[in-house]
């Protein structure tokens, strides 16, 4: 069993949450923002996951495998570092940090600790995308 942890809860974290739970092998045991009513209203739809606005509760846990980040694109980079850091496989959603040194740094940090790390890309997989890079 894959212990993940999704950090935001704003557009698009509750997307992971969703397709996280649905995975066979993969548990959803943490959430984490700073907004109290994006936390709540994750709770009401799944009450089994815990909830946290603080990432030590995270970077802390040992059973946690990866996390998810679905943040502003400014904290992806020390979140990110903060997690990988902890041994946490890293999964970031688009853009992976606010520049080409930043993503430099967190590739070394996975590479240095043999953990993926590895940046959403949100249609690259639908088929109209998947059709025209075939087409091209």
């Amino acid at each position: 069993m894959h212990n993940v942890a999704v950090i935001g809860c704003g557009y698009w974290g509750p997307n992971l949450v969703r397709n996280f739970r649905s995975l066979p092998g993969v548990k959803v045991g943490v959430i984490c923002d700073k907004n109290r009513d994006r936390l709540d209203h994750l709770g009401e739809l799944y009450p089994e996951v815990e909830k946290t606005d603080d990432l030590s509760r995270i970077t802390g846990d040992t059973s946690i495998d990866m996390v998810a980040i679905a943040t502003p694109v400014c904290t992806h980079h020390p979140i990110a570092s903060a997690c990988l850091k902890a041994g946490k496989h890293a999964f970031i959603e688009k853009p992976l940090a606010s520049s080409s040194a930043q993503c430099r740094e967190l590739i070394a940090l996975a590479e240095n600790r043999s953990l993926t790390l590895m940046v959403g890309h949100t249609f690259i997989y639908a088929a109209t995308v998947r059709k025209i890079l075939a087409a091209g």
